[in-house]
């Protein structure tokens, strides 16, 4: 894409509570230290991780992953409880601190769902009401928390449906972050088109690669490097991953692309830059799998 050349979105899911209260200022320090801005999404409501036990009967090869990626080391015993013999804390308004640290470092701040496991298991099937329901939510909340209208939106698990793209636009979003796929473009599924930019996910996330590519921290950052092409690269790390045992890798994967001339951004000025572009694309969104990954994600195609 003209104008960015060799340039790295940095995108930062924050799924968790411990995520956000633990992983979050790892990862601002190490953005600090490297003198880059990034795009934060964090949830507005409960965590309810404990609720994704259910994957386990209902999506194929999510028991392989977790087993690859070692779920109790990345999310801790009592985060497997929460929303099923815990009640799960409140993961933007318990960290109101957190989120002042974000915005006061030059962040972005977007919004990554209210419940991110009920978004994420369920928004293919709401209808219109339930999705409006939904979005009001988080966007009054992010209002409450924030003091502003929110301005971007990344869909948990890269879910989303027709109705969420619609509202977005209604509501003024700049863009929203909830597909994978290559490069930015309007979104057109169920046989409508949407003027709301998509800027999707391009690069594979640590939890596709590892026990798959390998478990090496510099075979890793090897591969991530040969996956980078001269124009824009979208990255999505997560707190509960790069914030915790992978902090290295990310640290090492950002010194080894900056010596190869690649400059790190936040996605709110990607999108301000695409908006002034007149020939993006119009891309359907379709429901698929990609490799390393269990269930559905929604692809640009």
């Amino acid at each position: 894409m003209a104008g960015m050349n060799r340039t790295i979105g940095v995108k930062v899911d924050v799924d968790t509570f411990v995520g956000m209260r633990n992983g979050v200022p790892v990862l601002l320090d190490i953005f600090r230290n490297h003198g880059i801005k990034a795009s934060f999404f964090v949830p507005m409501g409960r965590d309810n991780t404990g609720r994704t036990v259910k994957r386990v009967f209902t999506r194929k090869g999510f028991l392989k992953k977790t087993s690859r990626v070692g779920i109790v080391s990345t999310y801790g015993v009592k985060t497997l409880m929460y929303g099923l013999v815990l009640p799960g804390p409140h993961i933007a308004r318990k960290n109101i601190e957190l989120i002042r640290k974000i915005i006061k470092d030059g962040h972005e701040l977007g919004i990554h769902g209210y419940d991110h496991v009920k978004w994420h298991d369920s928004i293919k099937y709401f209808d219109e009401q339930d999705t409006r329901r939904e979005i009001e939510k988080l966007l009054s909340a992010y209002r409450e928390i924030v003091g502003v209208n929110a301005r971007s939106f990344a869909a948990p698990g890269w879910m989303i449906n027709p109705f969420a793209l619609e509202i977005f636009n209604e509501r003024g979003l700049v863009y929203s972050s909830d597909t994978r796929g290559i490069s930015p473009f309007y979104p057109e599924m169920s046989g409508k088109k949407f003027p709301i930019l998509q800027i999707p996910t391009t690069l594979p996330t640590l939890d596709e690669v590892i026990g798959i590519v390998s478990a090496d921290e510099k075979v890793l950052v090897d591969h991530y490097i040969g996956l980078l092409t001269d124009g824009l690269n979208i990255m999505t790390v997560h707190t509960e991953l790069e914030g915790k045992r992978w902090s290295g890798f990310l640290s090492s994967f950002i010194n080894e692309a900056k010596k190869r001339g690649f400059t790190f951004t936040r996605l709110v000025d990607i999108a301000e830059d695409v908006r002034k572009i007149t020939d993006t694309p119009t891309c359907l969104v379709e429901y698929g799998s990609i490799p390393g990954r269990a269930g559905e994600v929604c692809r640009q195609r």
